[in-house]
């Protein structure tokens, strides 16, 4: 049960954490960073060229490449060959596109 709990987890990780990082988004993260509307004239309480969405792209960026070594290492328990190969791509594609989707609609434009 355990092992199927922990190879189901590289597919549920990115979209539970969505709604949490969308709260801490609005309310915290755009108040520090700005939220990226107009690059040119973008002002933020650390005075550096680091918005929202870049944090958000690198967040996700980076949490899609954990996912993704950690499904390797999870593949390891499966018997077969191309069930391996297929729960590998499979993780990595569904990680890559749910983050691809998110940093794109959730844009601060």
């Amino acid at each position: 049960m355990k092992k199927k709990i922990i190879a189901v987890l590289p597919f549920a990780i990115i979209p539970a954490f969505i709604p949490l990082y969308s709260f801490l988004d609005s309310m915290v993260l755009v108040e520090i960073f700005g939220c990226g509307c107009v690059p040119g004239a973008q002002t933020n309480m650390l005075g550096i060229p680091f918005n929202a969405n870049d944090l958000r792209l690198a967040v996700f960026s980076a949490l899609t490449v954990a996912l993704s070594v950690w499904s390797g290492f999870t593949a390891k328990n499966f018997k077969n060959k191309i069930a391996k190969t297929m729960y590998c791509t499979g993780a990595v594609l569904f990680n890559i596109l749910i983050t691809a989707w998110f940093c794109k609609t959730a844009m601060w434009m």
